[in-house]
């Protein structure tokens, strides 16, 4: 079935909750396309032998908090109710319910109620208090009772009276001291739960028989142009407590195994697998646990970090705009004046997280961190953004390093793990520094106009205000070492390196590496920057904001 999906537009739902469906901003709407497709074939194909048309099939969409699980679950399950009979369950809304199975079957009743167009008092819709009760498990706590009632005898009260002594075949317990057959109570234990476990049989079968009753039912509704099979997606599962997680898993599984009838079960898998350890202990095999489940998953790619920003957070504060409105001159420049390209800012940012290889939660803390940073600022006359990320990373990532690089300059000798290093060195090896380079908007000839190679000569500095690129690492080394001296430092180690600068021009006629603008940061900085601002008033601001933990939800 050739089903239209056009994402790139906001879209309002046609549910009664009036929820409006934002543009996809994670380029979802392909994959949408593709699963659409293969579950349909894998719950129904007309090209199958008669028995074998109708499949039932069970998919798990994994991906990492943030990867918009929700929004493509809502807007997929949106998409496909002209075409297929559809159920959205979010379980962490309901994860309240003690029990998973009336959560699941609930919904189903009232959605595709809904969906064939039925009134609740159908027969057809409506379940029996006697079979709903005959599904429900007897939770641990319930077997005391259970005992008591059908075999007059109180488990707890046994295994008190025995403490460490063997238990024989009789056993005083009641107040009359009356002898209990031990022997016989178990032989109707057996009994009884055998006669539950035949209960609970025959009641799931019976509720298989009223899903496909249901399914039919919407398919085969008047003017529909609805078939097989039917999609129940499940969505928000790592979420709830691990209890009802696996719970509702068990249902699924074990269920919900209904020819025609496919399950999407949306879950950071990871995070799951901690539900699953919770319950089962931490040598639990919860990855294979979880296979049983599941007949394939499938896995977002996580999207850019530009995307997931975009998505997440606040980014039109970084823009120069809004720093205009709080006075904030920022270094290097968030616009370029040359092309009006204001997604500089943005661009660089992203390289700084590249080279620590965040996580997606990891990306939208440190941003978040970063805005609340600005939102808390006015009047600055020289804010280092790549700088000031660098750091927020650092802290992040390495606590360890964060502190020994906010005491030390970079060639200073430091030891971590028994290994004795420079902390340029430690920072080299342990992050992705290789091949990432900042765009910077720069203007030279405002930083020095004439390049003295003597007392009373020097040469014109020809190189043009414009963009140029530096090495991420040449940035954060040459901005660190500023800091890390006072201004009067500063200015001789930038004269030094202008002379240096000089001589290498006028030695070899070209620029080297000057000319990627690696050789324009510190000084161009170095002017900007205050004589207070110094590494402490940085290290300042990421204490300031490192407290600050986004929670998902």
């Amino acid at each position: 079935m050739n089903i239209p999906f056009n994402w790139l537009e906001p879209e309002p739902s046609i549910d009664s909750n009036n929820e409006t469906f934002p543009a996809d901003q994670l380029d979802r709407e392909k994959y949408a396309k593709f699963l659409t497709i293969f579950l349909a074939k894998q719950g129904y194909d007309d090209a199958r032998d008669d028995d074998k048309k109708k499949r039932n099939y069970v998919l798990n969409l994994n991906a990492e908090w943030g990867a918009g699980k929700s929004y493509f679950l809502k807007r997929w399950a949106h998409d496909l109710k002209d075409h297929y009979p559809v159920v959205y369950i979010d379980a962490w809304k309901q994860d309240y319910s003690d029990d998973p199975l009336m959560t699941v079957v609930s919904s189903m009743i009232k959605q595709l109620r809904i969906q064939a167009g039925k009134d609740a008092d159908k027969a057809v819709f409506k379940v029996s208090r006697k079979l709903i009760g005959l599904l429900k498990a007897a939770a641990p706590t319930l077997a005391r009772g259970i005992a008591t009632k059908y075999l007059g005898v109180d488990p707890l009260k046994i295994m008190e009276m025995a403490d460490d002594k063997a238990i024989g075949d009789d056993i005083i317990i009641d107040k009359d001291g009356k002898p209990i057959d031990m022997g016989l109570a178990a032989k109707k234990m057996v009994e009884h739960l055998i006669s539950e476990h035949d209960s609970k049989a025959k009641a799931i079968d019976s509720l298989k028989h009223n899903v496909e009753q249901w399914v039919e039912a919407v398919i085969g509704k008047n003017n529909t142009t609805k078939s097989y099979p039917a999609f129940i997606f499940i969505d928000e599962l790592d979420r709830c407590r691990p209890s009802y997680a696996v719970e509702m898993l068990e249902a699924i599984k074990h269920i919900f195994d209904i020819p025609g009838v496919v399950f999407v079960v949306a879950t950071d898998t990871e995070q799951l697998q901690h539900a699953v350890k919770a319950i089962y202990g931490e040598g639990f095999n919860a990855k294979q646990y979880l296979g049983r489940f599941f007949n394939s998953r499938y896995t977002f790619k996580a999207p850019s970090y530009a995307k997931l920003i975009n998505v997440h957070c606040d980014v039109y504060k970084l823009s120069d705009e809004y720093l205009k409105t709080k006075k904030i001159i920022t270094f290097p420049d968030s616009l370029d004046q040359i092309h009006n390209d204001e997604r500089i800012a943005l661009k660089n940012l992203t390289i700084v997280y590249e080279a620590f290889d965040l996580s997606a939660r990891q990306v939208i803390q440190i941003t978040d961190r970063l805005i609340a940073t600005i939102d808390n600022m006015s009047n600055v006359q020289c804010l280092n953004i790549i700088y000031l990320t660098f750091l927020l990373c650092l802290r992040e990532k390495d606590s360890e390093m964060y502190d020994l690089v906010c005491k030390n300059r970079f060639d200073a000798d430091v030891k971590i793990n028994g290994n004795t290093r420079k902390i340029v060195q430690h920072l080299s090896w342990g992050y992705l520094w290789a091949d990432k380079n900042l765009t910077l908007n720069l203007q030279p000839q405002s930083i020095i106009s004439v390049f003295m190679s003597g007392t009373s000569y020097g040469s014109t500095n020809t190189w043009e205000d414009g963009i140029y690129q530096c090495s991420l690492f040449s940035f954060i080394n040459g901005i660190h070492d500023c800091l890390q001296q006072v201004k009067s430092e500063r200015d001789v180690t930038v004269n030094n390196e202008y002379t240096t600068y000089s001589r290498s021009r006028n030695d070899q006629g070209s620029m080297t590496d000057y000319s990627k603008g690696n050789f324009w940061v510190k000084p161009a900085f170095n002017k900007l920057t205050p004589s207070i601002v110094d590494i402490s008033y940085y290290k300042d601001l990421v204490e300031l904001a490192a407290n600050l933990d986004h929670i998902d939800g």
